[in-house]
């Protein structure tokens, strides 16, 4: 088997930004219960070349957004986090990472093609991250309800009011 060696750099381009009430980590409400970062509203900007794109979204209720975390730096672990001291970034989904690249199934509310703008619910990006891509939500491809976590990841999102509803993203 031949394993290519060289590291590979790449060149991504953002196809537009998030408009979004929080501008930093520190501003979301991270309260015990508090889901207003997956319940607010934002929306997605494109840029004139990209808006067109979007046509053809009728009908989907949900997409992915893969976007830049461009405020990872900012980002602290809190001091009293879940997470066990022997689980690394890549079993978390915490914004500081070695490409910090986030993504998030979020809910159409509403979107223009003419204006290249698409408002969403459950968008857990800053307001000015980067937009990196967009894919129509399949069911059949994207829900997997018989995948399991570790109990610690169970735990903490029942603690912390996290149980997927319906409505969620």
């Amino acid at each position: 088997m031949y394993v290519d060696a060289d590291r590979k750099s790449f060149v991504v381009n953002s196809i537009g930004y998030v408009e979004s009430k929080y501008d930093h980590f520190d501003d979301v409400p991270h309260s015990h219960g508090n889901r207003s970062w997956v319940e607010d509203a934002s929306t997605v900007v494109l840029y004139p070349e990209h808006a067109r794109g979007i046509e053809g979204l009728d009908g989907y209720s949900h997409i992915i957004v893969l976007y830049w975390i461009h405020k990872s730096d900012e980002w602290k672990m809190p001091k009293h986090h879940h997470r066990p001291p022997n689980v690394k970034v890549f079993a978390t989904r915490m914004p500081v990472r070695p490409n910090p690249i986030g993504l998030s199934v979020v809910e159409i509310l509403d979107f223009s093609s003419d204006k290249g703008r698409l408002l969403v619910k459950g968008l857990d990006a800053l307001n000015g991250t980067p937009i990196l891509d967009i894919k129509p939500y399949i069911p059949n491809f994207d829900s997997y309800p018989e995948a399991s976590l570790p109990e610690w990841v169970g735990r903490h999102l029942k603690e912390h009011h996290h149980e997927h509803h319906q409505s969620d993203s």
